[in-house]
């Protein structure tokens, strides 16, 4: 019986453990692929935007732009008073919002460059964290329309 005890023991750390490894790399898979998709529909409009508005800080980014051929006024800003933060968009000049992501461990998602005089690049830092994870995602976008 004592033998059975001491192998009982083994076999369940053992179990106990993969369980929270599975659900660790569950977690992270999870927190990337929401920040990956958030990222790529932050970019696209990035991308086709003509100007960065002089208002945009390290936690707003308001920029004008093109959605479906009309042109718009997009946010995109980071809300909440500690972390989580959330990751808002709107695409009516910040009248209403959408949550994209509630995992942000920073509120400094945004750098601007200006190159000639014109504000044509933004580098977008997302680091996302949950209880088990974190997962850091950063680009350069280009406006493509900037000073057109």
């Amino acid at each position: 019986m004592a033998v059975m005890s001491i192998v009982a023991t083994a076999v369940m750390s053992v179990a106990f453990q993969t369980l929270k490894t599975t659900n660790t790399i569950t977690n992270r898979r999870d927190v990337f692929s929401d920040g990956q998709f958030a990222l790529d529909q932050l970019s696209s409009q990035v991308r086709q935007g003509e100007s960065v508005d002089a208002t945009s800080t390290a936690q707003t980014l308001r920029f004008s732009g093109y959605i479906d051929g009309v042109a718009k006024t997009i946010v995109w800003r980071a809300t909440g008073t500690t972390a989580p933060y959330t990751l808002q968009r709107s695409t009516n000049g910040g009248t209403t919002y959408v949550n994209m992501l509630k995992t942000l461990g920073s509120n400094n998602l945004f750098t601007y460059t200006t190159h000639d005089g014109v504000q044509d690049q933004v580098t977008i830092a997302l680091a996302l964290t949950t209880s088990t994870s974190s997962v850091n995602l950063t680009t350069d976008i280009y406006l493509r329309n900037a000073g057109t």
